[in-house]
């Protein structure tokens, strides 16, 4: 694989204003680093917080996870602090429900999730996030995927959630009758993007590709943006639908694993994106069907030119 570009850290520890910044947008700020470094020490560190969990016994590892230095460092960046952010899972593990809608299928796998969200968290938790359907389609930020699609600018594919009876009625033919063809999501909440994401996921996808030459398919790209609204109405539905999310900043996606994993090529892309996350460009999350990935505020100027436009 192609060496990935070392991550570019300003001196200053807060990203400009995002009107004119490589963060982008004009929502707020985005907050530079931890290092890879001391990423990689948070990861083993909640690694090893998580070992001996049981699903009773969960709320206890709290206390050990507050007390241990590697996760401090990340946790006391985030915005509010980190109490405020280990009141916040706590609050989050009172509340789960078993869903088979959910990622999270047990109160240790949603700790997991929720521990290592919070990289996303201290990136883009600062960001004014989109509070509504309206909000999301009304953006000036966010470019149209159908546009780019149709002019052949993507590398990856997608399908928009719909509750049409059209739209219905043809996911279900797949399902019944290719039902290896496309993998079995709901789909994106809006087919609209920020310019970095669609720079990132079409190198992610070109990576992917010459990781596994032998795949005729393509990375599918199950969410990008949502609305704080839409993260509600989620878990209202079962979903371990967390907040704040990067997804409402428009700065994280899900991409599709285990459809892959059924087509043997999942450790292809399983390597692609490891090697973003231990070069810092990305935090990766493991979620069982679907891996997520957040964009490092450092490098979204960078993916920001390299996105497609459409013209005309």
């Amino acid at each position: 694989m192609e060496d990935l570009p070392a991550r570019r850290v300003p001196p200053s520890r807060r990203a400009e204003r995002e009107r004119g910044s490589p963060a982008g947008g004009a929502r707020g700020t985005a907050t530079i680093g931890p290092q890879p470094a001391d990423l990689a020490a948070y990861r083993r560190a909640v690694d090893d917080v998580l070992r001996d969990v049981r699903d009773g016994t969960v709320e206890a590892a709290l206390p050990r996870a507050a007390g241990c230095p590697e996760v401090r460092a990340v946790l006391d960046r985030v915005p509010g602090g980190g109490q405020g952010a280990l009141d916040r899972i706590a609050a989050q593990l009172s509340d789960f429900r078993p869903s088979a809608r959910s990622n999270a299928r047990t109160p240790a796998t949603l700790l997991r999730i929720a521990l290592l969200q919070q990289v996303d968290v201290v990136w883009w938790g600062s960001l004014t996030p989109f509070a509504d359907d309206a909000d999301v389609l009304g953006s000036p930020q966010l470019t149209s995927l159908p546009a780019l699609d149709r002019r052949g600018l993507l590398a990856f594919r997608y399908r928009v959630g719909t509750a049409a009876w059209a739209g219905r009625a043809r996911n279900y033919a797949v399902r019944r009758w290719a039902p290896g063809r496309e993998p079995v999501s709901s789909g994106l909440s809006f087919p609209v993007a920020r310019p970095a994401m669609v720079g990132l996921l079409n190198e992610i996808a070109t990576r992917f590709a010459a990781a596994a030459p032998s795949w005729a398919g393509r990375l599918w790209v199950n969410c990008i943006v949502r609305s704080t609204a839409g993260q509600l109405r989620l878990r209202e539905l079962g979903y371990s639908a967390l907040l704040p999310s990067a997804h409402c900043t428009g700065y994280a996606a899900d991409l599709e694993m285990a459809w892959l994993r059924r087509h043997g090529v999942a450790p292809a892309l399983e390597g692609v994106l490891t090697a973003y996350r231990d070069a810092g460009v990305l935090n990766v999350i493991d979620e069982g069907q679907a891996w997520h990935v957040c964009l490092d505020p450092a490098s979204a100027g960078r993916y920001a030119d390299l996105a497609p436009r459409v013209s005309g």
